[in-house]
C-alpha cells in the first residue's frame, strides 16, 4: 500500500515547503517538506528535489504503518497514519493511543486520540491542533462515498454527568469530613462519645478517600484508552 495523492497533499499542506534549511520550533534543522535527516545549516533544496525526496522517504513511514497495523486499514486510514507518523516519527506513532485503538478496532477512539499529539516544546501549537484534526477527519473518511447523516443529534453531556467529576466531588467531600473529624479529636472538651466515634471513623473515611482516588485514576486511564485527553 502506498500513500495516495490525497495523503501526500495533506503532508505538503501542513509541512509547507522551505527551500533553505531552518530550525523548527524545538531547534531541529529542517528543510523541504519537513525533512530532518542529514540537514545542516546552509542547505538548500528545490521544490522538485523536495517532491522526489518526499516520495523516497515516505517508504519507511509507510512500512512502519503497515507493520503496526498488520495492513488492516483503509486507504484513508493509511494516508492519515502516514501523515501522523511523518510528523511524530514511526516510534511515536507505533506507541500512540491512536494505534492501540486502531488495532483493537475502535476507530472512533483512534480518531479522537490524534488530538493528544498537539504539543511541542511544552506547549500546545495551533498548527499541530489543526493538523491532528485534519488527520482524524481523513482517518474516518468512508471509502464507499457519503453516508446518511443522522439529524437527531444527541446534545453534549453536562458536567454533572461526568463520572470523574462526580467521583472528584465525593472524594473532596469525604476528605473534608475526615479533616473535620480529625480536628474534632484534638479539641479537649469533645464528649467521650464523639471521641470514641472518631477513633474508627477517621481511618474508615481515609480508606474511602483512597478508594475514590483509585477510581478517579481508573476513569482517567479508561478515558485515555478511548482517545480522550
Amino acid at each position: 500500500m502506498k500513500t495516495s495523492p490525497q495523503g501526500i497533499a495533506l503532508i505538503r499542506e501542513f509541512e509547507g515547503f522551505r527551500a533553505e534549511a531552518y530550525r523548527d520550533p524545538v531547534g531541529i534543522w529542517t528543510i523541504g517538506y519537513g525533512f530532518t535527516k542529514g540537514v545542516r545549516q546552509g542547505d538548500t533544496m528545490t521544490r522538485e528535489q523536495a517532491d522526489q525526496r518526499l516520495r523516497v522517504e515516505l517508504a519507511d513511514y509507510e512500512a512502519g504503518v503497515l507493520r503496526v497495523t498488520g495492513g488492516n486499514l483503509t486507504q484513508a486510514q493509511f494516508d492519515a497514519l502516514v501523515s501522523f507518523a511523518w510528523n511524530v516519527g514511526v516510534k511515536g506513532m507505533a506507541g500512540s493511543s491512536v494505534i492501540k485503538a486502531h488495532v483493537r478496532g475502535d476507530y472512533q477512539a483512534a480518531a479522537r486520540a490524534f488530538a493528544l499529539w498537539n504539543k511541542a516544546g511544552g506547549k500546545v501549537w495551533p498548527g499541530l491542533t489543526r493538523r491532528r484534526a485534519a488527520e482524524a477527519a481523513l482517518y474516518l473518511r468512508e471509502e464507499e462515498g457519503p453516508q446518511p447523516m443522522p439529524q437527531a443529534v444527541e446534545p453534549e453531556r453536562p458536567m454533572a454527568a461526568s463520572s470523574i467529576n462526580r467521583a472528584g466531588v465525593v472524594a473532596g467531600g469525604t476528605a473534608a469530613v475526615a479533616t473535620v473529624a480529625e480536628t474534632a479529636r484534638t479539641v479537649a472538651d469533645v464528649k467521650y462519645s464523639a471521641q470514641s466515634l472518631g477513633d474508627w471513623l477517621v481511618p474508615v473515611l481515609l480508606l474511602v478517600v483512597v478508594a475514590l482516588c483509585g477510581y478517579i485514576v481508573w476513569e482517567r486511564v479508561k478515558q485515555r484508552r478511548e482517545g480522550w485527553s
